[in-house]
């Protein structure tokens, strides 16, 4: 458990979470620019797309409501755990009980996290 790692994982979660951030954002834009612009040959129907994808998570029931939280919800634990990782990495001094405790949480809930989304 040294510092190193949780640099490292800080890192990785921090990275993370801004790809998901600009995916989302990016996702936004182009749905303003279908509104906008309509139908252009070149530009696919994100407007569209998307309003599927909501009626086919609504239709799925329980399963869609998971679905629909992890798929948000994953970019906000990466940065959650960017800010515990960090916050862990500054520490001067060693590791208490509780720190110790709270990374291996951490560290084993970002392991499952990354096995989750890899596959």
């Amino acid at each position: 458990m040294s510092k190193s790692l949780a640099k490292i994982l800080m890192y990785l979660t921090g990275t993370y979470a801004l790809f998901g951030y600009a995916f989302l954002l990016i996702w936004f834009i182009s749905i303003m620019l279908n509104l906008v612009l309509g139908e252009i040959s070149l530009f696919p129907s994100v407007l569209q797309n998307t309003i599927s994808l909501v009626e086919t998570l609504i239709i799925s029931g329980f399963t869609g409501l998971i679905v629909s939280l992890l798929f948000v919800g994953q970019f906000f634990f990466a940065y959650h755990a960017h800010n515990v990782f960090n916050r862990l990495s500054k520490t001067e001094i060693t590791y208490t009980k509780k720190e110790r405790e709270e990374y291996i949480t951490y560290l084993l809930l970002v392991i499952l996290f990354f096995i989750l989304v890899l596959i």
